[in-house]
Protein backbone atom coordinates (compact mmCIF):
# COMPACT_ATOMS: atom_id res chain seq x y z
CA UNK A 1 0.00 0.00 0.00
CA UNK A 2 2.73 2.30 0.77
CA UNK A 3 4.69 1.62 -2.52
CA UNK A 4 1.31 2.45 -4.24
CA UNK A 5 0.79 5.82 -2.31
CA UNK A 6 4.37 6.34 -3.52
CA UNK A 7 3.99 5.95 -7.32
CA UNK A 8 0.91 7.37 -8.10
CA UNK A 9 0.50 10.87 -9.37
CA UNK A 10 -1.85 13.35 -8.53
CA UNK A 11 -5.62 13.13 -7.12
CA UNK A 12 -7.88 10.26 -7.78
CA UNK A 13 -11.35 10.77 -9.39
CA UNK A 14 -13.24 10.54 -5.99
CA UNK A 15 -10.73 12.81 -4.78
CA UNK A 16 -11.28 15.63 -6.82
CA UNK A 17 -14.73 15.34 -6.77
CA UNK A 18 -15.07 15.74 -2.87
CA UNK A 19 -12.35 18.79 -2.76
CA UNK A 20 -14.40 20.68 -6.18
CA UNK A 21 -17.84 19.63 -3.44
CA UNK A 22 -15.82 21.28 -0.14
CA UNK A 23 -14.85 24.46 -1.80
CA UNK A 24 -18.04 25.09 -3.55
CA UNK A 25 -19.64 24.66 0.20
CA UNK A 26 -17.10 27.39 1.31
CA UNK A 27 -17.76 29.73 -1.41
CA UNK A 28 -21.64 29.61 -1.83
CA UNK A 29 -21.13 30.71 2.29
CA UNK A 30 -18.79 33.19 1.48
CA UNK A 31 -20.95 34.86 -1.14
CA UNK A 32 -23.86 34.68 1.01
CA UNK A 33 -22.20 35.94 4.32
CA UNK A 34 -20.29 38.62 1.92
CA UNK A 35 -23.79 39.77 0.46
CA UNK A 36 -25.71 39.71 3.79
CA UNK A 37 -22.54 42.15 4.76
CA UNK A 38 -22.76 44.55 2.45
CA UNK A 39 -26.71 44.66 2.55
CA UNK A 40 -26.59 45.45 6.38
CA UNK A 41 -23.68 48.29 5.54
CA UNK A 42 -26.15 49.76 3.30
CA UNK A 43 -28.32 50.18 5.99
CA UNK A 44 -26.31 51.21 8.14
CA UNK A 45 -25.43 54.18 5.97
CA UNK A 46 -28.36 55.07 5.31
CA UNK A 47 -29.32 55.12 9.34
CA UNK A 48 -26.23 57.31 9.98
CA UNK A 49 -27.92 59.72 7.46
CA UNK A 50 -30.83 59.92 8.66
CA UNK A 51 -29.42 60.79 11.86
CA UNK A 52 -27.11 63.23 10.85
CA UNK A 53 -30.04 65.42 8.77
CA UNK A 54 -32.53 64.72 11.76
CA UNK A 55 -30.03 66.12 14.13
CA UNK A 56 -29.43 69.20 12.04
CA UNK A 57 -33.36 69.91 11.15
CA UNK A 58 -33.74 69.54 15.00
CA UNK A 59 -30.94 72.32 15.64
CA UNK A 60 -32.65 74.44 13.17
CA UNK A 61 -36.33 74.57 14.61
CA UNK A 62 -34.94 74.91 18.66
CA UNK A 63 -33.06 77.54 17.43
CA UNK A 64 -36.07 79.38 15.66
CA UNK A 65 -38.01 78.81 18.56
CA UNK A 66 -35.64 80.01 21.00
CA UNK A 67 -34.90 83.15 18.96
CA UNK A 68 -38.61 83.17 17.66
CA UNK A 69 -41.35 84.75 19.50
CA UNK A 70 -45.00 84.89 19.29
CA UNK A 71 -46.25 80.51 18.39
CA UNK A 72 -49.19 79.47 17.19
CA UNK A 73 -50.49 76.64 15.52
CA UNK A 74 -51.54 77.30 11.77
CA UNK A 75 -54.49 73.92 12.24
CA UNK A 76 -55.15 73.97 8.30
CA UNK A 77 -51.46 72.58 7.76
CA UNK A 78 -50.46 71.64 11.33
CA UNK A 79 -47.54 73.42 11.16
CA UNK A 80 -46.41 76.61 13.65
CA UNK A 81 -46.74 80.12 12.76
CA UNK A 82 -44.10 82.47 14.74
CA UNK A 83 -42.36 85.73 14.15
CA UNK A 84 -38.59 84.94 13.04
CA UNK A 85 -35.01 87.04 13.90
CA UNK A 86 -33.25 85.32 11.18
CA UNK A 87 -36.64 85.34 8.25
CA UNK A 88 -39.01 87.93 9.94
CA UNK A 89 -42.37 88.27 10.86
CA UNK A 90 -45.11 85.91 9.59
CA UNK A 91 -43.07 83.12 9.36
CA UNK A 92 -44.27 78.92 8.96
CA UNK A 93 -41.78 75.97 9.34
CA UNK A 94 -43.05 73.56 6.74
CA UNK A 95 -41.82 70.68 4.46
CA UNK A 96 -41.66 71.02 0.60
CA UNK A 97 -42.44 68.51 -2.07
CA UNK A 98 -39.84 66.94 -2.03
CA UNK A 99 -39.57 66.33 1.61
CA UNK A 100 -36.61 69.11 2.46
CA UNK A 101 -37.49 71.85 5.46
CA UNK A 102 -38.28 75.40 4.39
CA UNK A 103 -39.57 78.16 6.06
CA UNK A 104 -42.20 80.37 4.45
CA UNK A 105 -42.56 83.89 4.88
CA UNK A 106 -45.81 85.52 4.20
CA UNK A 107 -46.03 89.04 4.11
CA UNK A 108 -48.64 91.81 2.38
CA UNK A 109 -48.70 94.23 -0.73
CA UNK A 110 -49.62 94.81 -3.97
CA UNK A 111 -50.42 93.12 -7.35
CA UNK A 112 -49.35 94.55 -10.89
CA UNK A 113 -52.93 96.28 -10.68
CA UNK A 114 -52.35 97.42 -7.17
CA UNK A 115 -54.66 94.89 -5.02
CA UNK A 116 -53.82 93.58 -1.75
CA UNK A 117 -52.10 90.23 -2.20
CA UNK A 118 -49.58 87.25 -0.12
CA UNK A 119 -46.07 87.42 -1.13
CA UNK A 120 -44.48 84.33 -0.05
CA UNK A 121 -40.71 84.00 0.52
CA UNK A 122 -39.38 80.61 0.91
CA UNK A 123 -36.21 79.94 2.62
CA UNK A 124 -34.05 76.55 2.73
CA UNK A 125 -31.95 76.36 6.30
CA UNK A 126 -30.20 73.56 4.55
CA UNK A 127 -28.70 72.95 1.25
CA UNK A 128 -29.92 69.86 -0.66
CA UNK A 129 -26.40 68.34 0.04
CA UNK A 130 -27.93 68.01 3.64
CA UNK A 131 -30.68 65.66 2.18
CA UNK A 132 -28.05 62.99 0.35
CA UNK A 133 -30.62 60.07 -0.13
CA UNK A 134 -33.19 61.09 2.62
CA UNK A 135 -35.76 63.47 3.68
CA UNK A 136 -37.85 64.44 5.75
CA UNK A 137 -41.06 62.30 6.09
CA UNK A 138 -43.17 64.02 8.56
CA UNK A 139 -42.60 67.46 10.63
CA UNK A 140 -45.68 67.61 13.39
CA UNK A 141 -45.60 70.47 15.91
CA UNK A 142 -47.71 71.45 19.51
CA UNK A 143 -47.68 74.53 21.35
CA UNK A 144 -48.93 75.27 24.79
CA UNK A 145 -48.82 77.73 27.21
CA UNK A 146 -48.85 77.40 30.43
CA UNK A 147 -52.15 78.13 32.52
CA UNK A 148 -52.26 81.67 34.13
CA UNK A 149 -48.67 82.46 31.99
CA UNK A 150 -48.07 83.79 29.07
CA UNK A 151 -45.13 81.33 28.42
CA UNK A 152 -45.25 78.70 25.69
CA UNK A 153 -43.49 75.53 25.01
CA UNK A 154 -43.40 74.57 21.55
CA UNK A 155 -42.66 70.61 20.56
CA UNK A 156 -41.48 68.88 17.29
CA UNK A 157 -41.25 65.72 16.48
CA UNK A 158 -38.95 64.82 13.36
CA UNK A 159 -39.03 61.67 11.13
CA UNK A 160 -36.37 60.64 8.17
CA UNK A 161 -36.94 58.19 5.90
CA UNK A 162 -35.16 56.81 2.51
CA UNK A 163 -37.95 55.60 0.40
CA UNK A 164 -41.02 57.76 2.00
CA UNK A 165 -42.83 54.53 3.46
CA UNK A 166 -39.95 53.21 6.12
CA UNK A 167 -38.55 55.56 9.19
CA UNK A 168 -34.93 55.47 9.71
CA UNK A 169 -35.09 58.19 12.33
CA UNK A 170 -37.37 59.98 14.69
CA UNK A 171 -36.68 62.09 17.61
CA UNK A 172 -38.75 65.15 19.33
CA UNK A 173 -37.30 68.19 20.94
CA UNK A 174 -39.28 70.65 22.74
CA UNK A 175 -38.15 74.49 23.31
CA UNK A 176 -38.95 77.66 25.51
CA UNK A 177 -38.92 80.66 23.19
CA UNK A 178 -35.61 82.67 25.61
CA UNK A 179 -37.76 86.34 24.98
CA UNK A 180 -40.43 84.58 27.67
CA UNK A 181 -37.94 83.32 29.67
CA UNK A 182 -37.28 86.93 30.41
CA UNK A 183 -40.85 88.43 30.70
CA UNK A 184 -41.87 86.37 33.78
Amino acid sequence: MKRKMTNSRGFTLTEVLASMAILAIFVSTAIVGTTALFGTGEQMMDVSKAAVLGSDILKIVTNEVRFGEEFSMNEASGTVRYNSTSYGDNCEITVDGTGMLVIVQTTKGKDAEGADTEIKKTFQPLGTVAYDEVHIKSIEFSVASSAGSAQQTVTCTVVITSDGTNSLWQNTVTAVPLYQKTLS
